[in-house]
């Protein structure tokens, strides 16, 4: 950099840095040069957690951005194998579940750093708890882990379905990450029982939340690694609701659960009526889970309504979605809201299980909606379709 640049003025740097909308460019701002640094460089404070990224696909591999005002583009360098995968998910500290449909067999998954390109074979195939001698391959919808992945009692959770077959079946699946093989409780559980929307690792336990907006909850203590090396599944318990869920009208609607302030928050969004094509998202609902009084010994729960998101930025995805406090990230231009990206489940969730060409991702319904208001608004810009993944978040 011209010696010039170098001198510039500490205060004038400072309001550079400041009206930078992109995280990503002020990063790069601090790293131009030692006095830039020194003058724009301000320690975090302790509470801060680093902000959600967009994972965004092109035809050269993916792209990444900030959720925040403009979104512009950076490159990103990924593996050659990875440039088109189908990416469902993330975990803290830069980890991203991919899914290379059939080309690696058994391998069809992995977990990719995209810090150090380090990347973990995960399963493709699972066995029933009752009979492990029955292996079938399966494909992945969402994905999350007890731990970071490194710990060697890292658990992982997923919704997941059997490959190739069973199109409507939806089943929890578990599986140690220093195994390859998954287990599911039963094939008629996700055959004949409630439609999964959603999973999350919260206080302990694996939740997966319903279309019908129950739970179904697995303690992560109560795993043991089996004789033959496979896990040993808990009980599921399913807490108490007085009643089912609500049915909006008759709307298609999609459901996310999200840990805020050491709670479940319910996340609800509305597909738009009357539907377009490819379909839009139009509204959210946020409910939070609460304990009701307890009657003959037995705890009872409610979702509640709220109607107001207390500052908080609710970032959703299934599998990954994160809880942020607006306060927290002062002079970034965020506001209360929930942040949203493209659903295979508001397009057809059966193209997630295709290969090659039957893949095709809009990519057209990402945004920012504000509680009450009409109509989301789009923080992307314009894009064309993509053959192999929708947009994902990114957890750095």
């Amino acid at each position: 950099m011209d010696a010039r640049w170098c001198d510039l003025n500490a205060d004038v740097l400072r309001l550079v840095h400041k009206r930078l909308p992109c995280l990503v460019d002020r990063r790069n701002m601090r790293r131009a040069c030692k006095s830039w640094r020194a003058a724009v460089a301000a320690p975090a404070p302790p509470q801060q957690r680093p902000l959600t990224w967009i994972l965004v696909p092109s035809s050269g591999g993916p792209t990444f951005s900030c959720a925040v005002g403009g979104c512009r583009r950076h490159d990103f360098g990924v593996p050659d194998y990875a440039r088109e995968a189908r990416y469902f998910g993330t975990y803290s500290g830069g980890w991203l579940f991919l899914d290379f449909g059939n080309s690696r067999g058994h391998g069809r998954h992995g977990l990719l750093n995209l810090r150090t390109k380090y990347c973990i074979s995960i399963l493709g195939i699972v066995c029933l708890d009752l009979n492990p001698s029955i292996i079938r391959d399966m494909v992945m919808i969402a994905a999350t882990l007890s731990s970071p992945p490194e710990d060697e009692h890292c658990i992982g959770a997923a919704i997941s379905s059997y490959w190739p077959g069973m199109n409507g079946a939806r089943m929890h699946a578990f599986w140690y990450m220093r195994r390859q093989v998954a287990v599911m409780p039963t094939a008629s559980e996700g055959v004949f029982g409630p439609f999964l929307e959603d999973v999350i690792h919260h206080k302990e336990a694996f939740y997966f939340l319903t279309a019908q907006e129950r739970l179904h909850a697995f303690a992560v203590p109560e795993f043991r690694v089996g004789r033959r090396g496979y896990l040993d599944i808990p009980p599921r318990k399913i807490p108490s609701f007085p009643h089912d869920g609500r049915d909006y009208d008759g709307r298609d609607v999609a459901r996310y659960l999200v840990e805020s302030r050491e709670n479940l928050l319910m996340v609800v969004r509305y597909v738009s009526d009357p539907p377009q094509m490819p379909p839009r998202t139009s509204a959210f609902k946020v409910f939070e889970m609460v304990e009701l009084a307890i009657n003959n010994g037995e705890a009872q729960y409610a979702w509640n309504e709220l109607q107001s998101l207390g500052g908080r930025m609710l970032f959703v995805a299934r599998g990954c979605s994160k809880s942020y406090n607006v306060a927290d990230y002062p002079g970034l231009g965020f506001s209360a809201g929930v942040y949203f990206l493209d659903d295979d489940r508001i397009y057809d969730e059966f193209t997630v299980l295709l290969d090659g060409t039957g893949r095709r991702y809009p990519c057209r319904d990402s945004g920012k909606w504000l509680l009450g208001a009409a109509e989301a608004d789009n923080f992307l810009p314009e894009q064309a379709p993509s053959s192999y993944s929708p947009p994902a978040w990114l957890l750095p």
